[in-house]
């Protein structure tokens, strides 16, 4: 009777795990892939419709720096209250604020809506996959986290392309409404699926997924008096110049090497596909080898790749450097989540990782400036994408100054 009954348990769980992987996967999808590889479809309708410019326009991309600021206040809901409320919620205003975009009149409605949606994606898809998939999945989360934020990629390669069929066909206004609709599909998904576990359930098949929650792990308390935390918070930051000094410019800068617009489209499409493998590929060797070891190799990857990406299509073949820089950028998504979760453990995992959120907001705001002083100065992205790689090789020197296990100072 007794493991009649703990089977049915055990099979419940893992039932929904997988449930709870997908809605993180489909937040991904949603809040951060499918709006931000969409946003370029909508600028040319919009300055018709209203007559903004487009440096009017992209302004909206700096505020989702905005998000980074409040993260520490949702990632210590997430930890004190769970996850589903949060997300669910985030995800809803995230569809009502690109629903309510239907109904703009004036500049000040685009930034203000553009905040909100800044704000939502901290809790609907930056924070709560590390968090679900580390206390779900704690024997393979590099593999299955790796998976589930392939959904910023998958929103790029599914949504992206119907938002463009809506807006050319009908209007800019149905693009809008689609993603909103979305988002709001995915926000009730979450909130039936979305569970933190409430006990320990170990199972006893040979492929070891079995549920075990850690009940210890480092407070915030603790890891501020740790040099390990500064080390990775210095090597996130860096790391995370890839999402603003370089790949918003990847094909800028391959039609200026003398791509066609058209090769230069499936390059992108490439470089999207292969951060896919990086993810899957690094999780796992994350699992095997550690998420410290990972990140160094990934950040060393993407400061080779970057250098050599000034030369791709100018004598160096894209089909050689754009696959792998994408292989690297890829994987860098899921390996941050990891590095702190490896090192800090899961319990307060969103208070800590919204912290570590604050500092990115520096490469956010000063990624674009080098990569615009660079093309302006010079016409070329070159002195960009080799301040990038060495930022990336700094950042991997830093990580090697981490310490898996810290003592605390002065025990």
């Amino acid at each position: 009777m007794t493991e009649n009954i703990l089977k049915t348990l055990t099979s419940s769980v893992r039932e929904r795990r997988w449930g709870i992987a997908l809605a993180c996967f489909l937040g991904c999808s949603v809040a951060i892939g499918g709006s931000q590889y969409s946003f370029g479809h909508f600028v040319e309708p919009i300055k018709d419709s209203f007559g903004w410019s487009t440096t009017q326009i992209t302004f909206s991309l700096s505020m989702l720096a905005l998000g980074n600021f409040i993260s520490p206040f949702v990632g210590m809901m997430i930890d004190r209250y769970g996850s589903r409320n949060i997300m669910s919620f985030s995800l809803a205003i995230f569809g009502f604020s690109y629903l309510a975009r239907v109904f703009m009149s004036g500049i000040w409605h685009w930034y203000f809506l553009s905040i909100v949606q800044a704000l939502t994606v901290v809790g609907s898809a930056a924070l709560p996959p590390g968090k679900l998939i580390g206390m779900w999945f704690p024997q393979n989360r590099g593999k299955v986290l790796g998976v589930t934020v392939m959904g910023n990629n998958f929103g790029g390669m599914a949504i992206q392309p119907l938002v463009a069929f809506l807006v050319s066909i009908y209007s800019w206004k149905m693009g809008y409404a689609v993603i909103g609709i979305l988002g709001i599909l995915v926000s009730i998904y979450s909130f039936f699926i979305v569970r933190n576990p409430v006990e320990t359930l170990t199972a006893s098949s040979s492929d070891q997924e079995s549920l075990e929650i850690t009940p210890t792990s480092y407070t915030l308390g603790d890891v501020l008096k740790m040099r390990s935390f500064y080390a990775i918070v210095l090597g996130v930051v860096c790391g995370s110049f890839t999402y603003s000094a370089l790949l918003p410019q990847v094909s800028h800068h391959l039609i200026e090497n003398g791509v066609t617009q058209a090769t230069a489209a499936v390059a992108l499409s490439l470089f999207a596909t292969c951060g896919m493998a990086g993810k899957f590929l690094f999780g796992m060797f994350s699992d095997r080898y550690g998420a410290k070891l990972a990140t160094i190799i990934d950040l060393a990857g993407q400061a080779v790749f970057a250098a050599l990406l000034v030369y791709a299509g100018n004598g160096i073949p894209i089909w050689l450097v754009v696959p792998f820089m994408g292989f690297f950028f890829g994987a860098y998504g899921a390996l941050y989540n990891l590095l702190v979760l490896d090192s800090f453990g899961v319990k307060h995992f969103g208070t800590i990782m919204g912290f570590v959120s604050i500092a990115i907001a520096v490469p956010a705001f000063v990624g674009p400036i080098i990569a615009g002083q660079s093309f302006d100065q010079t016409g070329s992205y070159a002195t960009a994408f080799f301040i990038t790689a060495a930022i990336f090789a700094m950042g991997a020197s830093v990580l090697v100054l981490v310490r898996t296990n810290e003592a605390l100072p002065g025990r």
